[in-house]
């Protein structure tokens, strides 16, 4: 399962990923946030992102790779940071090892996540 919401004064896309997921899954998901991403940056070039993904447990490889192209292809010019909150130690490793861009960073603490979300960088304007 996964939901969005975009907080339009903040420039913060907000994710919530749960559950064990199918590649069918995936590429709902996928399909769903390139249409967000898109009518995103048709108000806003670059954006703030924040995934909650501590009910989301270690994926299949199948899906780590399938999340590593997806950002690898297009999000990386115009997704200011990417926080993602996971919920173990385990979980954490494999974001690392997926998502290597250096805008992205994991998090325990969905506080610790939202502040550095906040802060300035070279991209935001």
């Amino acid at each position: 399962m996964f939901e969005f919401s975009y907080q339009r004064d903040q420039r913060l896309l907000r994710v919530t990923q749960q559950g064990y997921w199918s590649l069918e899954e995936f590429r709902a998901f996928e399909a769903e946030f390139l249409r967000l991403d898109a009518s995103i940056r048709h108000d806003c070039p670059v954006y703030r992102a924040l995934a909650d993904c501590r009910d989301f447990p270690v994926q299949s490889p199948d899906i780590g790779e399938a999340f590593s192209a997806l950002f690898k292809t297009q999000l990386l010019d115009n997704i200011d940071r990417y926080a993602i909150v996971a919920g173990s130690f385990l979980n954490k490793l494999q974001v690392k090892r997926v998502f290597q861009q250096p805008n992205f960073r994991t998090f325990f603490d969905l506080d610790e996540a939202m502040a550095w979300v906040g802060e300035a960088s070279s991209k935001a304007s």
